[in-house]
């Protein structure tokens, strides 16, 4: 079975203002998958990219085997897009708005109030999310994450757009994680934390000097006198082997939560 979603160096550029670089990607059938960043990483043009509102300048991206721009109709047809920033047409009130948007899908008339108090949505086999909580009220949150569960019940593929973690967390079964443009990790929830990043936590029994851990894939999250908290992305031996010199009071070794991971790709190193 082909993968719904097929992204290959798709690559978009705004003039002198940056979009995106070769993005690769694949999502599978049934699968919610999280693209996470925050704003301005690029995770809005990508979606604009993959529902042919926007030509790439290279690459290519498919939808459901299609080619996202050049048969964008056809990919329209199949799947259900929400927006991060919806605009509404004034004059029509909201029973009227949901009838057209109804009309526009094919749905029968006023079959969106069974839905209206949760989601509205078809029966699409893919349906794609731009920040979709954004604003929602926690017991709302919590209906959009039931209603997530049930489309990969039924067999149908999410692509969620976030920036928030635990919803990623709680929803997804992979995410990719975009920065600056370019996709800098693509895991699944549970591997993300846990294969390539450690939190370290250590007393010292004296601050240490500048440029101690100044060492390839270690971030320095936090530093006090002598107390100092680390996350290594990658091989914690070059770090120990650091420590071998230092007088070490106390440490601690702990896999970070997602959160925690998603902050290593994106804070500003400190190194004391």
């Amino acid at each position: 079975m082909p993968d719904v979603i097929e992204v290959s160096a798709l690559t978009r550029s705004y003039g002198k203002r940056r979009g995106i670089v070769d993005v690769g990607f694949a999502v599978g059938e049934g699968e919610v998958f999280g693209f996470l960043g925050p704003n301005g990483a690029g995770k809005t043009t990508t979606i604009r990219l993959l529902l042919g509102f926007l030509r790439p300048d290279a690459g290519r991206a498919t939808v459901l085997g299609l080619d996202a721009w050049a048969q964008a109709p056809e990919v329209h047809a199949r799947l259900a897009y929400l927006s991060g920033d919806p605009r509404y047409w004034g004059e029509l009130t909201a029973e009227r708005f949901f009838d057209f948007v109804g009309d526009l899908r094919g749905l029968r008339r006023g079959a969106w109030r069974s839905l209206a108090e949760r989601l509205f949505m078809g029966d699409e086999p893919l349906l794609v999310m731009d920040e979709p909580t954004t604003g929602l009220d926690p017991l709302i949150q919590r209906e959009f994450l039931a209603l997530i569960a049930e489309a990969r019940a039924a067999g149908r593929t999410v692509f969620l757009s976030s920036h928030n973690l635990g919803e990623a967390e709680r929803a997804c079964d992979r995410v990719a994680i975009i920065r600056e443009g370019r996709i800098v990790a693509v895991e699944t929830v549970d591997s993300l934390p846990r294969r390539h990043v450690h939190s370290v936590e250590l007393v010292l029994a004296e601050p240490p000097a500048h440029g101690t851990f100044a060492l390839p894939d270690v971030e320095v999250v936090a530093a006090n006198g002598p107390d100092v908290r680390l996350l290594v992305r990658g091989d914690l031996n070059p770090l120990l082997r650091r420590l071998a010199a230092l007088e070490v009071r106390e440490m601690a070794l702990a896999t970070p939560d997602l959160e925690e991971v998603f902050l290593a790709y994106y804070e500003p190193e400190r190194t004391p």
